[in-house]
């Protein structure tokens, strides 16, 4: 009986092993859509949405509980200065505010009733939210008052994002990106050459951002706003929100996508997700883990990047194989299918050709069926890699070249 206790154990730690790999969904306890999501480090996340839910984790995005807003207004956006001071914007020029954690919220006197869209802050003082009818609404003393900003424009402005104090950068419909040098006061609106509705934008640095909108469009500035470049996303769905973790590794979320780059925004794949609806938000908290959310209370977490093994057919096989990689040649990313003809636990590395070991993709239980990954070497140099497969009874090895 022991025995049978212990085989059980190990079954379902195998299985709960084998689920952290990709983009899983989480049990939110709503089935309001929601529309933003913060991590504020790898434990501490807020998520907000229709009629004013604020929802928190504590263990990373695992188990969510609501919070006490104050409000049933919209909260169309969520930011953060550190795990306890929070801001979340929304309809009716809404901006709340918590200091400890969500146990409060203090309501803002924006300075207009025009609904805000998105809301950020560079810095613990200075924070800016926009929205409706052209609306910029700024603050440099931490939310205490608010100065509503002309933008020159009357479109619909989405996404806002400072790289300081002074130099901020707006996403709008119609195409639009605003750009000021000084704290608002002027905003500039720039040639992107697109009409597409843009809904987000995001820096990395100084110089380099992106931004995304409808009809799966991405575009990519590398000195600071001052020319546009088209970026194939892959996809003519909309994309809602973008999020870098770090300067190379970014996220897109929008209709049933979830996109990621790992060469600085040049290239994007579509990764595979369990949904079909609307996502709104991403958020990293570093480059492997991060949070999506959207329609009907969805929320999608991952600790790999967004990387996983999908079981592509519940046939079992005949025997274990591993199949050569596809594209290859590839650049930037692999797909990699192998067969297990009995359940066993898997181990999926890859090497260079001098026998160094740079990754490995899987190491784990997993049940006998087909079984699809991909593999992004991310900055590795041009080269022939070599990719092994073992498990208890066979172990194979495939060669992958990598031009760049």
């Amino acid at each position: 009986m022991g025995h049978k206790i212990l085989l059980i154990l190990f079954f379902l730690f195998c299985i709960e092993v084998s689920a952290q790999n990709g983009w899983q969904q989480q049990t939110s306890g709503t089935t309001s859509t929601l529309l933003g999501v913060v991590t504020a480090d790898q434990l501490t996340s807020y998520a907000c949405g229709i009629n004013g839910i604020v929802l928190k984790s504590t263990n990373g995005g695992i188990n969510w509980f609501a919070l006490t807003t104050g409000t049933n207004r919209f909260l169309r956006s969520i930011t953060y200065v550190n795990t306890e001071t929070v801001y979340s914007a929304g309809e009716l020029g809404i901006i709340i505010k918590t200091t400890n954690g969500g146990a409060n919220w203090i309501t803002l006197n924006s300075g207009t009733n025009n609904t805000f869209v998105n809301i950020h802050f560079s810095d613990p003082q200075n924070g800016a939210a926009v929205g409706l009818n052209g609306t910029i609404a700024r603050t440099n003393n931490a939310g205490d008052t608010w100065q509503v900003q002309q933008s020159g424009v009357n479109a619909e402005l989405t996404g806002v994002f400072f790289t300081d104090a002074a130099t901020g950068y707006i996403s709008g419909f119609g195409g639009l990106v605003l750009k000021t040098t000084n704290n608002g006061a002027n905003w500039d609106q720039l040639t992107t050459g697109v009409t597409n509705d843009l809904r987000a934008v995001y820096f990395t640095d100084v110089n380099n951002g992106y931004v995304c909108g409808i009809g799966g469009r991405v575009i990519r500035t590398t000195d600071a706003g001052t020319t546009w470049i088209n970026i194939a996303s892959g996809t003519g769905n909309g994309l809602y929100s973008v999020n870098f973790a770090g300067n190379s590794t970014g996220y897109i979320c929008g209709t049933g996508r979830i996109l990621k780059s790992t060469n600085n925004g040049l290239n994007w794949q579509n990764q595979p997700i369990s949904i079909t609806g609307d996502l709104y938000s991403i958020d990293f908290s570093d480059d492997l883990n991060g949070l999506a959310v959207g329609q009907n209370g969805v929320i999608l977490k991952t600790i790999s990047g967004g990387i996983g093994i999908i079981q592509i057919s519940n046939e079992v096989p005949v025997k274990f194989a591993l199949h050569q990689n596809y594209p290859n040649p590839f650049n930037p990313s692999t797909n990699l299918i192998f067969d297990l003809s009995g359940s066993s636990h898997v181990k999926i590395s890859v090497f260079d050709v001098n026998g160094r070991l740079v990754e490995i993709i899987a190491d784990e239980f997993l049940r006998a069926g087909k079984y699809k990954t991909e593999w992004n070497p991310g900055e590795l140099p041009s080269g022939i890699y070599i990719c092994r497969i073992e498990t208890e009874n066979y172990r194979n090895s495939i060669k992958m070249v990598l031009l760049k």
